[in-house]
């Protein structure tokens, strides 16, 4: 099946789309035999009105989508999921819609109306990112920060600042400081879907971070709560330096030190493994690179005695791209005694092993 958008037609119409085709992608996962828990943004659970089915709950572009009647094949007969899956979407779960906007105007009325559905909130704010980039982020700051809103609702304005632009100073220290507070509250829900708000949260408020307030991201290296958040920390570090090497790698010290335990932890032989685990190794190395720091050295030194081929391929690739950003956007970076650090533990790393 095509997942592809049509090229032309209104912002509107592509968003509608874009709705009925991760429709008929979970319709298509069904049949498959995919489990509802293996797909993003999604989940399934036992329909306590009706013995035998399933509820499926989906975040979508349109907000949070809800299908009953769906029924896993191995509850009667088999071991997996089976090929026969089906389910139709629960009207009583779905008011019906407003019509689209039919001027620009109504999207902003309509995206600050809290009195209507979130997913018709979330169309409306859909086409404001499309027409107007600066009333757009006035509209986020604003909702981030309005009470008792929707859960649907306050999703959305969270992953729609990553797509928006916030020029003034003044919003970017809001915006920041808002997304930290949501990650750090909403780590610790454990509803189905709840992991993605926080690591978009996480992700937007690391980009808005001036590079000097580095030490902040050590609260998400720590397994707190139900979210897993360490990765996405770990990523985050990483892109607060992606301009350029700190001038100063002591005054990350509480950071360097956390990071440090996670490389000597996960690139361990009796603890590495694929998956998680490898990735928590890779970005534990990448973001001591970005920091400056010289347990860099170490990490390759451990990197090498795995003796993994397509990890040491997977550091140098990381390392090498950190660099060539550095130069690209500061050349004078490469008499830093962090780009040092960072070049020489990049020819240190072997790709010769097998693995």
């Amino acid at each position: 099946m095509s997942h592809e958008l049509a090229a032309s037609g209104s912002g509107q119409r592509k968003s509608e789309e874009l709705s009925d085709q991760l429709h008929g992608l979970l319709i298509h996962l069904l049949e498959e035999g995919h489990s509802f828990t293996q797909t993003r943004g999604g989940a399934y659970f036992p329909d306590e009105e009706n013995p035998g089915k399933y509820i499926v709950e989906v975040l979508t572009g349109g907000g949070t989508e809800r299908f009953s009647n769906a029924t896993r094949a191995d509850d009667a007969q088999s071991g997996s999921l089976g090929q026969s899956h089906r389910y139709e979407r629960s009207c009583r779960e779905q008011p019906e819609q407003l019509a689209p906007p039919a001027t620009p105007e109504d999207c902003w009325s309509q995206a600050r109306n809290d009195e209507i559905l979130p997913s018709d909130r979330v169309r409306a704010l859909q086409e404001c990112l499309l027409a107007d980039n600066s009333r757009a982020a006035d509209l986020i700051v604003d909702e981030l920060y309005r009470e008792n809103v929707r859960n649907e609702w306050r999703d959305a304005i969270v992953y729609a600042a990553e797509n928006v632009h916030f020029k003034a100073p003044e919003q970017q220290s809001r915006v920041r400081s808002r997304l930290r507070e949501l990650a750090i509250e909403l780590r610790e829900v454990s509803q189905a879907g709840t992991e993605h708000v926080v690591w978009s949260a996480m992700r937007r408020f690391s980009s808005l971070m001036p590079s000097e307030e580095a030490n902040d991201l050590v609260e998400f290296l720590d397994r707190k709560g139900v979210v897993d958040t360490r990765m996405v920390a770990l990523q985050c570090v990483a892109r607060v330096f992606h301009a350029g090497p700190p001038s100063d790698t002591a005054a990350f010290e509480p950071l360097v030190r956390r990071v440090g335990e996670y490389a000597e932890k996960f690139l361990d032989p009796d603890v590495f493994a694929g998956g998680e685990n490898s990735s928590i190794a890779r970005n534990a190395v990448l973001a001591l690179a970005a920091l400056g720091s010289p347990k860099l050295q170490d990490g390759a030194a451990r990197v090498n005695a795995l003796g993994r081929r397509w990890l040491s391929f997977q550091v140098r690739r990381q390392l090498q791209e950190l660099l060539d950003s550095w130069k690209d956007q500061d050349p004078g970076s490469e008499r830093s005694p962090a780009f040092e650090v960072v070049e020489r533990a990049l020819k240190t790393v072997q790709t010769n092993e097998a693995g």
